[in-house]
């Protein structure tokens, strides 16, 4: 008996909760230190967690460069089992980006990675996500600080030579869920 493939999944995951600017003081430089809060650290190690519970474990991760980002990823990474710490990419790209940018950088990942995630900014995860799966009316609520969309890739586990990141777009991926862990 052939076990059938793991589908080509792709985790958007926006950062948890960070602190506030400082009234003023709106520089790029400021924003991207901008550090998570205690409750946010707390949520990213749940997000951690949650994914290690529904065998979501990345291949790697595309992750903005912000402070707040890296922080959300070291809390989720200490929720995984240790044997699982995926390949991490730093994405300058991602910070304030388009739907479009979001999609050109998951068109970049290597075709052996079978689950990617994404951690970046709003509005960018929100409307990339909507972007993906325009009909699906849970992505309508909007996505809160450490919220996750689990997105598989259409027919990837009944043709995964046939299927491949440089081929995402929004015909390619259907919402699979979307939860705030």
């Amino acid at each position: 008996m052939t076990e059938s493939p793991t589908p080509r999944r792709l985790i958007l995951l926006r950062h948890a909760e960070a602190v506030s600017p400082d009234m003023g003081c709106f520089s790029q430089e400021a924003d991207m230190a901008r550090r998570l809060t205690p409750d946010g650290e707390k949520a990213a190690v749940r997000c951690g967690f949650w994914l290690q519970s529904h065998a979501l474990t990345p291949d790697i991760v595309l992750c903005s460069p912000a402070q707040r980002t890296r922080q959300t990823l070291a809390g989720l990474q200490s929720g995984l089992s240790p044997a699982t710490i995926p390949t991490v990419q730093l994405c300058p790209e991602i910070y304030e980006a388009e739907p479009s940018a979001l999609a050109a950088a998951v068109r970049q990942v290597p075709q052996q990675a079978r689950t990617v995630l994404l951690v970046g900014h709003n509005p960018g995860i929100s409307d990339f996500a909507r972007w993906l799966d325009s009909h699906n009316h849970q992505l309508d609520m909007g996505f809160a600080p450490a919220s996750v969309a689990v997105f598989t890739m259409i027919g990837s586990d009944l043709v995964p030579d046939q299927t491949s990141w440089a081929n995402c777009d929004n015909m390619s991926l259907n919402l699979h869920t979307f939860t705030r862990p």
